[in-house]
């Protein structure tokens, strides 16, 4: 088969290899599409504390199982999402419902391999609740932007978003954007992205109801003046690593308010002193969230393939896999939003 093979720091290569055996109680799925993550563009440029190389990269996965083991709820021939944890099933998170803390977790693109190869081996692990059936043959395109926008999902569960809340989001691009959609799915009052480049803004200005503002135009404290007065905001969600981790980012928070450090932080970004008195005092919150879990992404997938958040106009690149390294130089140079490979 080929396959997209990341074999150290900028070196991706398309590869011959063998085809994958179909595991035992497993799947072996034909790979439709797979999207390009910005943690990829990281990986290829610098690694990743969870990669292990010579690496096939891609874990937002849509595909068409061409063999499976007995005794399964799916069948040859389904189309299916893939959640791309393998998590042991057993320890006290996965009882939980919290797999994507699993201490045993292993992620296809990542330290097994994903879906830019023409072949994907799903483990049985998978088959117990991380392959989700697409029964109206949907755009796989779209439903490969499903666990970006389970991890969306994961980082406003752990911030709390709700009706009436006030969000700011740092970032506008294909996160930030999903951010955005969701925030309005819940029911959110205002929502403020901050964006700089103008093909974004267009966009987010285009399909979304939130307000862009651009940071190198406006400060953070001047828009939000502008926009609902002092209160500050219920909900900061942070969308991109270039995000300092400061009191200055207390500062607009409301009383009770809660920040989710989505986006990795930069160095640079994370080795700062925090007043934990304003904690304290205005009952604030700081959370992180890292991935996903299976039953969220579940939860996209349905969002998606029902219509409750539209999001197509978020791919911007489709590309196929001989030309791989168009879709990530997309996203490299934030020319669009989203780019995906179509296998």
């Amino acid at each position: 088969m080929k396959a997209a093979v990341l074999k150290g720091p900028g070196l991706l290569e398309l590869d011959d290899l063998p085809d994958p055996l179909c595991p035992k109680g497993g799947a072996l799925l034909e790979v439709k599409a797979c999207a390009v993550c910005g943690t990829d563009v990281k990986m290829r440029e610098q690694g990743h504390r969870d990669l292990s190389y010579p690496r096939v990269l891609g874990h937002e996965m849509v595909g068409r199982i061409v063999e499976i083991g007995a005794n399964s709820h799916l069948a040859e021939g389904d189309q299916v999402q893939v959640w791309p944890g393998i998590a042991c099933g057993k320890c006290r998170p996965c009882q939980r419902g919290a797999d994507n803390r699993c201490p045993d977790i292993k992620i296809m693109g990542f330290n097994c391999d994903g879906g830019f190869a023409q072949l994907l081996a799903l483990p049985e692990q998978s088959l117990s609740g991380g392959v989700n059936l697409l029964p109206h043959r949907d755009d796989p395109a779209l439903v490969a932007l499903a666990e970006p926008l389970a991890c969306c999902i994961n980082g406003q569960e752990q911030a709390c978003v709700s009706k009436g809340d006030r969000v700011l989001i740092y970032g506008g691009g294909p996160i930030g954007a999903l951010h955005a959609l969701l925030a309005e799915l819940h029911g959110a009052e205002k929502i403020i992205v901050a964006e700089r480049l103008p093909g974004r803004i267009h966009l987010l200005e285009r399909h979304t109801c939130a307000v862009v503002v651009n940071p190198a135009e406006e400060s953070g404290e001047t828009v939000l003046a502008a926009e609902i007065g002092r209160a500050g905001v219920d909900v900061i969600l942070t969308a991109t690593p270039e995000v300092r981790m400061d009191n200055d980012l207390l500062k607009l928070l409301s009383p009770g308010g809660r920040i989710c450090i989505f986006s990795g932080p930069a160095p640079g970004n994370y080795e700062e002193r925090i007043d934990l008195r304003s904690i304290h005092y205005h009952e604030l919150t700081i959370t992180g969230a890292y991935g996903c879990s299976s039953r969220q992404n579940r939860q996209a997938v349905e969002l998606l393939t029902s219509g409750m958040i539209k999001a197509d106009w978020i791919v911007t690149k489709r590309t196929n896999l001989a030309r791989i390294e168009d879709a990530f130089s997309h996203s490299a140079q934030r020319t669009g939003m989203k780019s995906v490979v179509l296998i």
